[in-house]
């Protein structure tokens, strides 16, 4: 059977035909003979072989002609006129050709792919300058990480056209973009973000089912690193900092199924702290004690807007990291690190109401932190360090829309912070 119809065939003959003698009989016969001779002539005539119609008999023409597919006919597919239209005198006709992307779409086994030239550039910058830059000397780990983020393998839904862990890729590839955006000429903001909520949603996607394994664990974990990472080089993402920040809190601490067979099991508050020892080498002296007398006058002075326990602890915080770096600058930058999870020691509501973007208060504390955080980090890594907690650009960037956001009446408790990031933080 054709596409357009059954290929007309010649069928063999119902049965089969005597041969003549050439010689001639005689008159009489014996009545077996006569009989015979009888039953043969009663036998109907064999069908005469009709002449073959070109086209018929041949493969299937799944693209011919309006006209040949009437007839039923192969057409030669010769554009623009084919054989038979032309022997015929008829107006050759051809179905509109589908689009190379129709005719993939038709076929199960053809993949679908989003891959550009661009996400090329954004994993090979994730690869070499924008993978995660602590604990120092974990390249190889990330290095893993971007293997991790195209395995395909089972699981409990399978997602035929999507990697395992496409979340994973996604979310590396928009850290590259986001990178690439602060550090270098080319603008690839409205890429990385898009790139980013696809990301998010495909890890809350993930999160919706239950962890299985190892691998599963470290990709959920991989994929909240570098969206906290993006968001820190993002001028207008300071409070999706602090959400990535508890998310990250969260993803290490109850959904990895076995911390010791991860790849990520040496990132520890610990290994933080020594690897940013060994980078900064025997630096102990800061020599700016000025700088941080101020801090703690700025601090006296908004004491008195702090009412909530949050702001409290938050500002108690800070009161103690600056009298540190007064005794020990080089302990003080190490104690960064717990300084940055403030906020995941809150509880949920506590949380909320410290990023409530009506709490002016909290925003004025951020503000004194990020500065301290800069002042510390531009003294032990240098002022130029890209791989190193907040750029310089975002802070600045991050302070200034602080105090842009703030009602006139607090404009006075910023004055410390807005004029470091005005006159020292520059880009």
């Amino acid at each position: 059977m054709s596409e357009d119809g059954e290929n007309w065939r010649l069928s063999p003959a119902a049965g089969s035909c005597s041969t003549q003698s050439s010689g001639s009989h005689d008159d009489k016969e014996t009545p077996g003979v006569q009989e015979r001779d009888t039953a043969e002539s009663e036998e109907p005539l064999k069908a005469p072989r009709r002449k073959p119609i070109p086209g018929k008999g041949h493969r299937k023409s799944r693209k011919g002609c309006f006209n040949c597919k009437r007839r039923r006919v192969k057409c030669s597919e010769v554009r623009p006129e084919c054989h038979c239209c032309r022997r015929m005198g008829l107006v050759c006709v051809y179905p509109a050709s589908p689009s190379p992307m129709t005719e993939c779409s038709s076929l199960s086994a053809c993949p679908k792919s989003n891959l550009n030239l661009d996400h090329l550039r954004f994993f090979h910058h994730f690869l070499v300058e924008a993978h995660p830059p602590l604990p120092y000397g974990a390249s190889a780990v990330w290095h893993n990480v971007a293997a991790l983020s195209h395995q395909v393998g089972p699981r409990p839904t399978p997602v035929p056209t999507k990697g395992r862990h496409e979340f994973l890729a996604n979310a590396l590839l928009g850290l590259g973009a986001q990178h690439l955006t602060l550090f270098s000429q080319t603008d690839y903001s409205i890429q990385a973000l898009d790139i980013r909520v696809s990301a998010i949603n495909g890890l809350n996607e993930a999160l919706s089912q239950p962890c299985l394994s190892a691998t599963d664990g470290d990709a959920r974990y991989a994929a909240i690193v570098a969206l906290t990472y993006q968001s820190s080089y993002m001028p207008d993402a300071m409070m999706d900092f602090l959400g990535m920040m508890r998310g990250w809190m969260v993803i290490s601490t109850t959904l990895i199924p076995d911390p010791e067979t991860s790849i990520f099991r040496g990132f520890t508050r610990d290994s933080f702290v020594s690897s940013m020892r060994r980078h900064i080498g025997n630096q102990t002296h800061l020599n700016n004690h000025i700088m941080i007398d101020d801090f703690l006058a700025s601090l006296r002075i908004v004491r008195p807007l702090c009412q909530a326990i949050a702001e409290l602890r938050y500002l108690s915080a800070l009161e103690r990291l600056a009298r540190l770096v007064k005794a020990s600058p080089l302990d003080a930058f190490l104690d960064l690190v717990p300084c940055y999870a403030l906020t995941n020691k809150m509880t949920e509501d506590e949380f909320r109401g410290f990023i409530d973007p009506a709490n002016y208060t909290a925003r004025v504390l951020l503000a004194h932190f990020l500065v301290l955080d800069y002042v510390l980090h531009a003294h032990f890594s240098g002022s130029t360090d890209k791989h190193f907690a907040f750029c310089k650009q975002i802070t600045r960037a991050w302070v200034l829309r602080i105090g842009a956001s703030l009602p006139a009446r607090f404009q006075m408790f910023m004055m410390w912070p807005l004029g470091l990031a005005r006159e020292v933080i520059r880009t």
